[in-house]
């Protein structure tokens, strides 16, 4: 009996499993990035918008830029998740 360069049945099988127990992963990893992402988002712009109703203008600076890293951050993480 000859041996054979194909994979048996069970080989396959395994390889199978494995690959749907690592794409499972990282569908839910990509969906919870992408939850905490926008919800960074929606954080970082209500820290613009508090900035409007600072008392003082420093106040008002950090809350922007508070505002805006945060925003810019959840944005570029969106970017690396979807389109890098």
């Amino acid at each position: 009996m000859v041996p054979s360069d194909e994979p048996r049945e069970n080989r396959i099988r395994a390889i199978v499993r494995d690959e749907l127990r690592t794409a499972g992963r990282s569908l839910l990893g990509t969906v919870c990035w992408t939850l905490l992402a926008a919800f960074a988002a929606l954080v970082g712009l209500q820290s613009i918008q508090l900035a409007a109703f600072a008392v003082s203008t420093v106040a008002a600076v950090g809350f922007a830029l508070v505002g805006l890293v945060v925003v810019a951050s959840s944005l570029y993480l969106l970017y690396l998740l979807y389109w890098a």
